[in-house]
């Protein structure tokens, strides 16, 4: 893993800026985070900037993805001073690349503006109206 030591320390304060404004996210700060982790440059730090860029465009929740996102860059940041092992950084970039983009919302269901009360008495209106006309003449 690459990345030099003040990437590497804007990390941490830039996700949890993010985590403490959510769901408003400031330009500068994403944009601040995507560039260290892009310097970084390891596996999870791709998938970590990855799915930031799926939140910022709105494709993943961030009420789901910002504290996991926040949790990975905790631990890509130690893993790369070598406090954790590759076996947790390739737990948090599996945990992170599973945080798929939401599909398209299914489109809304229309529904009858009548109440099923007025339907019942519509359709019993109908019946009498058919029983005063003779069929066939």
């Amino acid at each position: 893993m690459t990345g030099t030591g003040s990437s590497l320390d804007q990390i941490e304060p830039a996700i949890t800026k993010l985590v403490h404004e959510a769901p408003d996210r400031d330009a500068a700060t994403v944009q601040l985070l995507l560039t260290a982790l892009r310097e970084v440059g390891s596996p999870l730090a791709l998938v970590i900037a990855r799915t930031i860029e799926y939140v910022d465009d709105g494709l993943v929740n961030p009420g789901i993805a910002l504290l996991a996102l926040a949790e990975a860059c905790a631990t890509l940041v130690a893993g790369v001073r070598g406090h954790v092992d590759q076996r947790v950084l390739d737990a948090a970039t599996y945990q992170i690349a599973t945080l798929e983009p939401m599909p398209d919302r299914p489109p809304k269901i229309a529904t009858p503006d009548v109440s099923v009360d007025r339907l019942a008495s519509g359709t019993e209106r109908l019946a009498g109206i058919t029983k005063l006309r003779p069929r066939g003449n």
